[in-house]
């Protein structure tokens, strides 16, 4: 059968089937930290979805995460006893992706959408933004502490993550403007709200162009890491080597100009009108106040601040009508 093709394919062995009462502590704790974080949140619908899942105490390989959640089998498999009230990152991470696939199936019985991943029928749209979106709602979720780094050249200030902090960083530009509710209800329903919101907000087509940047961006980052990959794990000349060098600086600057371009349409959408809006000296200083707020979310190349070289300039024009 498929099913077990799949789970012999990651040598994942069921134990046993969770009990009613082991996956209704995991749906009540998992709503409850949910609600608690995230006080605009109604955990009814996600408590009763979890209540429906089929979950086992499993034989996981320790290269995978003690929690896995198998599409084919529709089932969440979790390593070990220890780890059945262990209501972390990761067991929220699948509980995540067990809900999203247990929505929008076709005629044909095929999945059409995961969150704010859609498949069509010769491509898949979104994975990387519906990624980076359950990893920042999960950031919030735990009250995980900012970090600043520098990524593919980008200093930024983002949650600690291994999957690719930079789509985070720019994702909590956008939560800022227009909140975390759309995309939580996105990412949990399958709706359209994060999409609906984001046009609202940057104009028509916008959305498609933020998922396509977020998808390149992460096709690069992956072209990135397995040529450093070979170049580490086989032995290559010196010729060879600076060919895959200069591939990964080409993947760099794509990821840097996605960046950019999304955070550019970001900040000059959102400050355009508040800039245009003020007309005294107190207005002027509650504006700042909120530059400050957003500048610590923005991306930086190079050292060159192109957020406050926008804001400083009409800050200029501002300051020489207000005096």
């Amino acid at each position: 059968m498929e099913e077990s093709n799949e789970l012999k394919r990651y040598k994942i062995k069921p134990i046993r089937k969770l009990t009613e009462e082991e996956i209704e502590y995991i749906a009540t704790e998992s709503t409850k930290r949910m609600e608690t974080m995230i006080v605009e949140f109604d955990g009814k619908n996600m408590y009763d979805k979890i209540k429906k899942s089929t979950m086992y105490l499993a034989d996981i390989p320790d290269k995978f995460t003690r929690v896995n959640f198998i599409l084919s089998t529709n089932s969440i498999y979790i390593r070990d006893e220890e780890n059945l009230k262990k209501i972390d990152e990761v067991m929220f991470h699948e509980i995540f992706h067990y809900i999203q696939c247990n929505q929008n199936y076709n005629e044909d019985g095929k999945l059409e959408q995961m969150g704010l991943c859609k498949f069509g029928a010769y491509n898949i749209k979104g994975l990387a933004i519906n990624e980076a979106a359950l990893q920042l709602i999960i950031s919030m979720i735990f009250d995980e502490p900012q970090e600043n780094n520098k990524y593919f050249g980008i200093q930024i200030t983002s949650i600690h993550n291994e999957y690719f902090p930079i789509l985070c960083a720019i994702l909590q530009q956008i939560v800022y403007i227009i909140g975390h509710i759309p995309l939580l209800t996105s990412i949990l329903e399958n709706s359209d709200d994060f999409q609906i919101a984001f046009e609202e907000f940057a104009g028509s087509n916008s959305y498609e162009f933020l998922v396509s940047s977020f998808d390149k961006m992460m096709k690069a980052r992956d072209k990135i890491v397995e040529n450093n990959r070979i170049m580490n794990e086989q032995y290559l000349s010196k010729g060879k080597k600076d060919i895959f060098k200069k591939q990964n600086q080409i993947y760099v600057n794509e990821i840097q100009n996605h960046f950019l371009a999304i955070q550019k349409l970001c900040y000059t959408k959102y400050f355009n009108k508040k800039l245009k809006q003020i007309k005294n000296k107190e207005e002027l200083q509650i504006l700042k106040e909120e530059i400050e707020k957003y500048h610590k979310h923005v991306g930086i190349i190079n050292d060159k601040d192109d957020f406050m070289i926008y804001i400083q300039k009409h800050l200029n024009k501002i300051n020489k009508k207000i005096k």
